[in-house]
């Protein structure tokens, strides 16, 4: 019974490994054929193989709509790193002394529960009154809405992972507030600055409704999801170059994620205290 069970968790494994990978290969061998080989043999191998379509991409603008996307995601990362642990901390040290710690940080969180459909057409309205329709109104609100996930994530975080003797001992050294906080406490906060950076960044370089309510207006301000939703409607019969702009979208977050994935799996707190 034990091995039947073993073989069907083997065969699950197997079916939702088939249903990641074989998409991802079609995805990739498409971006090497030209519109013939896609629509006659969809599952074989280019041939021949074939560039004309990353440089159909860069001749109709690709490159542009690329660096708003690394704009967008870069700025924001760096606001939702630099403020939320900031807040995170005094929440995750105050939440047990003061009530309006405890308040604060269950209002905060309650945006996880609110699904963004129910509010995205006052925020459109509010955003479009304020003038705020353009990228730096875009990098607001991902920042507004990385917060409750975010503190939320980094609270957990600080309250389990980092000792209140580290704070102590920095202040009987003389240590300031700040200088604790940037100095000590920011660092030993690094494998949740990396999972929160790969959590927010495949949210923020893959979101399609967020800049499509806000950017759609000027496409001199579309991200790539953007520019690829649009070049598959005015190309809809020419699925190579729409392929290869998904290939360039897949690599680049796949890049981001295997640089800091190893953060997420290294010790926490390892010799932080002594």
């Amino acid at each position: 019974m034990k091995k039947e069970r073993h073989y069907l968790s083997y065969i699950i494994l197997g079916l939702g490994l088939l249903m990641i990978v074989l998409p991802l290969y079609l995805t990739v061998i498409s971006s090497f054929k030209d519109t013939s080989q896609i629509t006659g043999n969809f599952f074989g191998l280019p041939n021949p193989f074939t560039l004309d379509n990353f440089e159909r991409l860069l001749t109709d603008g690709i490159s542009k709509y690329f660096i708003n996307s690394i704009s967008i995601a870069v700025v924001s990362i760096a606001l939702i790193t630099l403020f939320i642990p900031m807040a995170a901390f005094s929440i995750a040290r105050n939440i047990s002394r003061k009530k309006a710690f405890t308040f604060m940080y269950s209002f905060l969180i309650l945006g996880i529960f609110v699904p963004f459909q129910v509010i995205m057409i006052p925020i459109t309205s509010m955003m479009t009154k304020l003038g705020l329709s353009n990228i730096p109104g875009l990098i607001i609100l991902y920042l507004a809405y990385a917060v409750p996930q975010t503190l939320f994530l980094y609270v957990g975080y600080i309250k389990t992972a980092i000792p209140v003797e580290l704070d102590e001992a920095a202040e009987i050294d003389g240590c300031g507030k700040f200088r604790m906080y940037f100095q000590i406490t920011f660092p030993l906060m690094k494998p949740m600055h990396a999972t929160t950076l790969i959590i927010n960044a495949l949210w923020i370089w893959n979101d399609f409704l967020l800049p499509l309510l806000i950017l759609n207006k000027d496409d001199s301000n579309w991200t790539l999801p953007l520019f690829q939703y649009n070049y598959q409607g005015q190309y809809f019969s020419d699925y190579g170059p729409s392929f290869a702009s998904y290939v360039i979208g897949i690599i680049t977050i796949l890049i981001v994620y295997l640089i800091f994935q190893k953060n997420i799996i290294s010790g926490m707190t390892s010799g932080s205290v002594k």
